[in-house]
């Protein structure tokens, strides 16, 4: 081999010329769930507000351009996407939806799949989007993103982790409402069954105005214990959730783009 092709080998991969593993933890856009909370501390809502929860991408990337698009024509406050944002947890899939939802013109978080998982997957999660667990407040109400995804580590017993989100389900200063989003919904074959009734009776104790969730691909919903659930349309069905928090009144509704 001459002495100048290790070199070049070196120079293109600094350079990003080349890919040198699908699942590879390195550039791309950094922390966009950090930086979609910062973007919503600086327009402080103080009153009436709406966001926008956004279903499964996956291979519907054409879709979830779209979507992006249609919700900037709206005004909404900011947008939860329900995970499975990538099918097959690639470096490239991951640098292509962080990049989208990190330049969108809303602030939009996400939390994580199970398609999320596969490989490095974690990894690149936790890169580009930063932590499974996240909490924040907005309009005087409190949301709580968490991994639910239980069959991908092997329904160990602590995923969800009941103990995390029963610290962060405490009371909301000014009385707001708490709001929770996770992948898998309790109930689902792909959910810890030893902890469907728990987390259910968790949410109820604690008030939770609503559980969402995506996984399944079409949009559900129904109540248990007061708390109401809903399950998102994947986006190949071009539709998502736009909720109105106005005083007690949290309004859900189906829209299509």
């Amino acid at each position: 081999m001459r002495s100048w092709v290790p070199w070049l080998l070196v120079l293109c991969a600094g350079c990003d010329v080349f890919e040198l593993h699908p699942y590879e933890v390195r550039g791309g856009v950094r922390d966009t769930n950090a930086r979609a909370v910062e973007r919503l501390e600086r327009n402080v809502s103080g009153g009436a507000f709406r966001f926008v929860v956004l279903g499964d991408i996956g291979v519907y990337q054409d879709d979830t351009v779209d979507a992006v698009r249609d919700i900037a024509r709206r005004d909404v406050d900011f947008v939860v996407q329900m995970g499975d944002l990538t099918e097959f947890s690639s470096a490239q899939e991951y640098h292509w939806v962080a990049d989208l939802l990190g330049e969108s013109a809303v602030p939009t978080l996400a939390v994580i799949g199970n398609h999320d998982l596969l490989g490095q997957g974690k990894e690149l999660f936790l890169h580009h989007f930063g932590p499974t667990f996240l909490s924040f407040e907005h309009g005087g109400s409190r949301f709580i993103l968490f991994d639910s995804n239980s069959r991908e580590y092997g329904f160990p017993g602590n995923v969800p982790d009941l103990e995390q989100l029963r610290s962060a389900l405490g009371e909301v200063p000014g009385g707001g409402h708490l709001f929770t989003f996770s992948h898998v919904p309790p109930g689902h074959a792909d959910f810890d069954a030893s902890l469907t009734e728990p987390i259910e009776q968790l949410q109820a104790e604690r008030g939770v105005s609503i559980s969402f969730h995506g996984h399944s691909h079409r949009f559900s919903t129904d109540a248990r214990r007061g708390v109401r659930y809903f399950c998102t349309d994947a986006l190949e069905i071009h539709s998502y959730l736009v909720v109105t928090v106005e005083g007690d009144s949290v309004n859900v509704e189906q829209v299509s783009f």
